[in-house]
Parts: structure tokens; sequence; C-alpha cells
């Protein structure tokens, strides 16, 4: 036995102490009721999607991974293709009415407005109640100036919600240091078109010409991104938290 206190932290090495929390970001809420009628007028049932991921582009598009709840996925494509700043989409998966579809977005969409604020879609929610979107920007960010671009592109969606947060994701906050934007804009886009599903739902030659490299440069960036996680995961023995009894 020694005289340390159960409480006494001193000479530990926790999580918060190594990687503190991050910078405080902005969260802003955007609501539209109007937003939501392309799809209403479109079809007869009600449809529900829902924008798990968007994956930024070095060529300045993006691309959107959608969950959606319809009886008619194909038809639910070619609306979508429709759109203004819709490039290309493409069904990743369907089990029952549920379906995964790809979504490649130009360089004038809501998303690639965010990221000129280096901002960060959380949610984004197209249903009966119209169209609820959640992003997050490093809290200098003007607020008015994200409002005023989003009004360009849609005037209808309105701020509904502003706040500051406080987060930290330990392992998250070290690979995203360690890996290039190649790397883990690859291994992105890999795990959100279910390239790692059995069977596969997209290829490596598919993933590589929407990043706009050759297969064995993509093949190349996983891989080193699969190091660096690895790495970290198996190797690195210094993460460590305190669980309190």
């Amino acid at each position: 036995m020694t005289g340390e206190s159960p409480d006494d932290t001193s000479g530990r090495s926790t999580a918060d102490d190594d990687f503190p929390p991050r910078d405080p970001r902005l969260r802003l809420e955007f609501h539209s009721d109007n937003l939501a009628k392309p799809f209403q007028e479109t079809f007869d049932e009600p449809v529900t999607i829902t924008v798990n991921s968007v994956v930024q582009l070095a060529d300045g598009t993006h691309l959107q991974y959608w969950t959606v709840t319809h009886t008619s996925p194909d038809r639910l494509c070619k609306t979508v293709v429709n759109f203004p700043t819709t490039l290309d989409a493409r069904l990743l998966s369907t089990v029952g009415d549920t379906h995964r579809i790809e979504v490649h977005g130009d360089t004038s969409s809501l998303f690639s407005a965010f990221d000129e604020f280096d901002g960060d879609t959380k949610a984004a929610v197209y249903d009966e109640n119209g169209v609820h979107v959640v992003a997050e920007f490093p809290s200098s960010v003007k607020t008015d100036m994200v409002v005023d671009a989003v009004h360009d592109i849609y005037p209808d969606l309105d701020l509904v919600s502003s706040h500051t947060i406080q987060t930290v994701h330990v392992f998250r906050h070290v690979i995203e240091d360690q890996l290039t934007d190649r790397q883990l804009t690859a291994l992105r886009i890999a795990y959100f078109s279910g390239y790692y599903e059995q069977p596969r739902m997209s290829t490596g030659e598919e993933l590589a010409e929407r990043m706009g490299i050759s297969k064995q440069a993509f093949h190349e960036h996983l891989r080193k991104a699969y190091a660096t996680i690895f790495e970290h995961l198996l190797e690195n023995s210094e993460f460590s938290t305190r669980v309190d009894q």
C-alpha cells in the first residue's frame, strides 16, 4: 500500500490529459417546410431521406451517403439526378423498403457551401415534416455569413438554432491528425459506399474514379490508412482513461 489517495491522478496519463477537448464548435440547425415538397409531389406515399455522411472530394465536389425509406428506389434516384446540384446518383443496396444511395453533388450545393466555412454536416433529414439540417463550424465563424450562403442556395432554409458545443473524441482526434486528406477520403468513401460489405456494394475502381485517381493509388491510400490506424490501435499503449470505482 502507498499513501496515494484513490482520487489522486498525479503521474497518470489520461486521454483527456494527452488530448484535451478540441476548440469549441458552433452548431447551427436549419429547417424548411418547402424544400421537402419536390419529394412529396413526386411520390404518392411518404419518403424519408437521411443523409448519413458527406465526404468532400479534392475537386470541390462531394459524395453524400443516404439511407432512404421508400418502395421505389429507382424512381427516387431519377428524381435526385434532376436536382440542379446533383451530378449523378447510384443505388448501393436495398433491403426491403430501405435503400442506401450515393449522391455526387457539385460545388454549388449546400454541403459544399458548408465546406467553404470549414463546416461539417452532422445530420440532414428529409421527411413529411420538411427538411432539417445540422452542421458544425469553427466557433470563430460569422453566423450571418453562413446563413447568407445558405439562403443563396435555398432561400427557404432558415436558421432555427445556434449554440456552441465542446467534445472530446480521442481516437478520432489522433487518426485525423495522422492521416493525409486523400487517405481519410479514401477510408471514408470506402466505408460509406459499402466497400467492406459482403458482397461489396462498390468496387475499388468505382471509388478510385470518384476520387479522380487510379485504382492502384486508391488502394495505396487505403493501405497506408490501415497501417496508421492499426499502429495506434494495437501498438500505442499510452491511451488510458480512469474509471472511478
